[in-house]
């Protein structure tokens, strides 16, 4: 998106724990508190944390979409300034996330993606 956020957001496997417990040992001097798995009622599902990158947020679950699968399955790469690839969202699982949001700042980035998907 061409409009500065202030945080990293990354979507991650809600029950992976030998993920989350990868995140936690990678980043053990920069987090406060640990990561931790999605609760039985879905409690834990966006936490964030302040580090030296600034904030990230880990996101256990997104807003319309199904599941971290499915968008696994969809997920485009980009290739940073470094030349460095990340695995993002497709812009379709972002349109759906941001309709099923719908903060005032999500009007404009959806227009701004449909455009940029061509249409519709």
């Amino acid at each position: 998106m061409p409009r500065f956020t202030m945080d990293w957001d990354l979507f991650i496997p809600s029950k992976d724990l030998e993920n989350i417990r990868r995140i936690n040992e990678l980043l053990a001097d920069d987090l406060d508190l640990e990561l931790v798995p999605m609760g039985g009622q879905g409690e834990n599902i966006i936490q964030t944390y302040q580090t030296r990158w600034g904030i990230i947020q880990f996101h256990l679950a997104v807003a319309g979409i199904h599941s971290f699968d499915e968008a696994e399955r969809r997920a485009v790469f980009h290739e940073n300034e470094n030349g460095v690839k990340v695995k993002c969202l497709s812009v379709e699982d972002l349109i759906s996330s941001k309709k099923a949001v719908l903060r005032p700042q999500d009007q404009a980035d959806i227009e701004f993606l449909e455009i940029k998907r061509g249409g519709s």
